[in-house]
């Protein structure tokens, strides 16, 4: 079975965040086993968020413009009379 601490390496930065918030918590106010199971952990999760932070950030591509939209044919005459109810 896998334990958590062998999984800290694949979680996401929020999830660190909110599991070491839980952990911080579990050693304030939990029972034995858990006290000294988040004790353990905190550690771990610290130095995980440490390399996350100390990693450089991947630069996003410059966003490209769009085209600059073409004006459209000024409407002449005919194109723009009513046609006619009689008709």
């Amino acid at each position: 079975m896998t334990t958590l601490a062998d999984k800290i390496p694949a979680l996401s930065e929020v999830d660190l965040k909110a599991l070491r918030a839980n952990a911080a918590r579990l050693v304030e106010h939990g029972s034995a086993v858990q006290v000294t199971t988040a004790a353990d952990i905190l550690p771990l999760i610290d130095a995980r968020l440490a390399e996350i932070a100390a990693a450089p950030k991947p630069v996003a591509p410059a966003k490209k413009r769009a085209a600059p939209k073409k004006k459209p044919a000024p409407v002449t005459g005919h194109q723009t009379a009513l046609p006619d109810k009689t008709a």
